[in-house]
């Protein structure tokens, strides 16, 4: 046992052949898709950051057009309720008709004979265009109180819920003018 024997196998031709000369690229062409694949993965990666900035920016955008949007319909809504406000005011304005006409051609319409003991003319805040009128009349029939209808008639105001009550030699005549507009 002084000599060992390292190698058993005795020499022998090769029992397979060789591999063609062609899948010497295979390594090569392994490397080479592990590149392109990398490129790939870095564009796809690059393209997607830049498409969550677009997204971002487009999001920030569509906040800002909402907020515009906002802003303007609350200026709307507040030019609405202003135009609302004005056109309440105009109407009230054209219904708050001056009242000496009305007493004037009250007292143009009565006789010389006749006296008005009492004439009041009441105008509503909620209602300007109806006003409330009270004619206390001495000596007066219901002739005088035709004529007063006919007088404030020709004002554009139409008596509504007359009433007429004698207490003595007094006529109250009590009424509800509203103004007819055209």
């Amino acid at each position: 046992m002084s000599h060992l024997c390292h190698d058993f196998k005795s020499p022998r031709p090769d029992s397979s052949q060789r591999l063609p000369q062609i899948f010497v690229l295979v390594p090569a062409l392994f490397y080479l898709v592990m590149l392109g694949g990398s490129y790939l993965g870095i564009t796809s990666y690059l393209g997607y950051r830049e498409a969550l900035k677009s997204r971002d920016s487009w999001v920030q955008q569509q906040a800002d057009f909402d907020a515009n949007r906002m802003k303007y319909e609350t200026e709307l809504a507040d030019v609405s309720k202003e135009k609302f406000k004005a056109e309440k005011l105009a109407q009230w304005v054209e219904g708050t008709r001056s009242l000496q006409p009305i007493s004037v051609a009250i007292a143009r319409a009565l006789p010389p004979e006749i006296t008005i003991a009492e004439l009041s003319l009441e105008r509503s805040p909620e209602l300007p265009q109806q006003v409330g009128l009270t004619v206390l009349i001495n000596n007066g029939t219901l002739e005088d109180v035709n004529r007063i209808q006919s007088a404030v008639g020709l004002l554009n105001y139409r008596p509504f819920n007359s009433q007429q009550s004698k207490a003595g030699e007094a006529l109250e005549y009590k009424s509800m003018l509203v103004w007819q507009q055209f």
